[in-house]
């Protein structure tokens, strides 16, 4: 059952940039949750009235995904245009949107989680038992927290797309999201990373792997990037006729 939006209140600022809360949820919308599952942040300090919602990447190689793909989904949905740069001292790159009503509107409405994420992040339930929701929502979360990488493996070029979380539950969800729609994949959960920089000395890792080039071709087939990095990336696969 889909929640009403409630009365979410503009701020004279939010009517200054133009804002608009949508009316219908749309696969854009649902894509850009998962943009923010993956690599965002929403943040309130009510006590000084300071609603943010903050979504960064790697400046190396993400920066035509957040000045030309976030920019345009974000003005379709919200009628707002981003300012996309440099963040948290040069070391990523993307966006910061201060509003009350977009904050109320991804956490009350959409079902998003204020603040850390770990241990509290879920699909939304406003996008589940819709397919182009939910694969839109997928699309969104591995555009942003999953990397596509090659091994050799037999002197051969082996592709793999992988995804890891800490929060164990997410990760299960999206497993059982990827067997309704058949994606074959492998999930590894509760695994221990051991590095010294962590109070325990490791750190608890969820992952979820698509492996071989038949496996991601599915995947792509079905559901697919919006990234430009991972768009290049099949691109120089299918030219190398690496599909099978």
């Amino acid at each position: 059952m889909i929640k009403k939006r409630g009365n979410i209140q503009l701020s004279n600022k939010d009517k200054i940039k133009g804002l608009k809360i949508p009316n219908k949820i749309t696969s854009n919308l649902a894509y850009l949750s998962g943009v923010l599952a993956g690599d965002g942040n929403i943040h309130i300090r009510k006590h000084k009235h300071d609603y943010t919602i903050k979504c960064v990447g790697n400046p190396k190689d993400e920066k035509e995904f957040y000045d030309k793909v976030l920019y345009d989904v974000i003005h379709e949905i919200f009628n707002i245009k981003i300012k996309t740069g440099l963040k948290d001292q040069n070391t990523t790159y993307g966006f910061t949107i201060h509003s009350k009503a977009l904050v109320q509107y991804f956490t009350n409405f959409i079902g998003l989680p204020k603040g850390k994420k770990h241990n509290k992040l879920q699909i939304p339930k406003i996008f589940k038992n819709k397919s182009n929701l939910i694969k839109a929502f997928i699309q969104g979360v591995v555009d942003t927290d999953f990397g596509l990488s090659f091994k050799n493996r037999n002197n051969k070029i082996y592709p793999v797309l992988t995804g890891s979380s800490s929060t164990r539950l997410f990760m299960e969800e999206l497993s059982k999201e990827f067997n309704k729609l058949n994606i074959k994949h492998t999930t590894l959960l509760d695994y221990k990373v051991y590095d010294k920089r962590f109070k325990k000395g490791h750190s608890i890792i969820n992952r979820l792997d698509i492996n071989g080039y038949k496996r991601i071709k599915e995947f792509v087939d079905l559901i697919n990037f919006r990234s430009p990095k991972n768009i290049n990336k099949i691109k120089k696969l299918e030219i190398s006729g690496g599909w099978i």
